[in-house]
């Protein structure tokens, strides 16, 4: 099967049909896997309160019944897990120096189950701990990066080596990363690995097409949100580039980069509405990249 980036044929629209049915029952599997460090940290916090409005209420046999519960919930998880929840419970208020601590022993203990926890921190981290919030991304990105096989984590970073030699490495990247999907299509940092690497080819369309894969897998992937943002920069796809940084955003709005141009296209987009030009007349040179 021909791989992306030859040439536009009907075989490159097939591999792209095929992969993003595996891509989307891989996405299946994994909504029907539990996570139980998630599981067990959100019920423990829902547990933590109801204890607390027991207790507001002098009801102190209800209380006792809610702290036998949880600690027979704790003795429950394995070893693994419950290390993990106990690095995901102290996640739970960032705003700390500790913070920075805490996401180096999450990136060495590099237990993906983590990645919801850290994702929460994200949104809730302020700017007063810059460091923190710095952390928190790092280990997001580290435990991104994990795809279960020591073998493809490794091939993974031979393409991360190929893809900053550019041009000459590009082609290389792309081969190491569809290999990687081609085994492993429920890794969604391969397809987003792959989809920068596309960008830099200047394979606009097809790099989205990866993108979009990335964030069937991951939906909180705000590198393939921002980076499908830049295609459609490219492509003079404004609007839909706005929409794309916009909900890069959202998930980590400490992307200085990806709010430059979020800023200059609105800009852009409003004028253009105000004089009423359609969007495809809109000059790129007017963008501040």
């Amino acid at each position: 099967m021909a791989r992306p980036g030859a040439t536009t044929t009907p075989t490159v629209v097939e591999y792209g049909r095929v992969m993003r049915e595996r891509v989307r029952e891989a996405a299946r599997r994994r909504g029907r896997e539990p996570n139980a460090v998630d599981e067990y940290v959100l019920n423990e916090a829902l547990a933590e309160r109801k204890i607390e409005e027991a207790v507001k209420m002098e009801d102190f046999e209800l209380a006792k019944i809610l702290v036998e519960e949880r600690r027979r919930k704790e003795r429950e998880l394995t070893p693994s897990a419950a290390l993990a929840a106990a690095l995901a419970r102290r996640l739970r208020e960032p705003n700390s120096e500790e913070t920075e601590l805490i996401c180096a022993d999450v990136v060495q203990l590099g237990d993906r189950r983590l990645t919801p926890a850290l994702s929460r921190a994200l949104c809730v981290v302020t700017d007063e701990y810059e460091g923190a919030a710095q952390a928190i991304e790092h280990a997001l990105w580290m435990l991104w990066q994990k795809s279960g096989n020591s073998y493809y984590d490794a091939r993974l970073l031979d393409g991360i080596r190929a893809m900053s030699i550019v041009p000459d490495g590009l082609p290389m990247a792309r081969d190491i990363f569809t290999e990687i999907m081609e085994a492993k299509p429920e890794f969604a940092e391969a397809h987003n690995k792959r989809a920068t690497t596309l960008y830099l080819m200047q394979l606009y369309d097809l790099s989205i097409e990866d993108c979009d894969n990335a964030l069937t897998l991951n939906p909180q992937h705000f590198g393939a949100l921002s980076g499908k943002g830049l295609c459609y920069l490219a492509l003079h796809r404004y609007k839909d580039a706005l929409e794309s940084f916009d909900a890069a955003l959202r998930i980590n709005p400490r992307m200085e980069h990806v709010r430059r141009y979020r800023e200059s296209l609105k800009t852009m987009i409003d004028r253009c509405e105000t004089k009423q030009l359609p969007n495809s007349e809109t000059p790129h040179e007017d963008v501040d990249e």
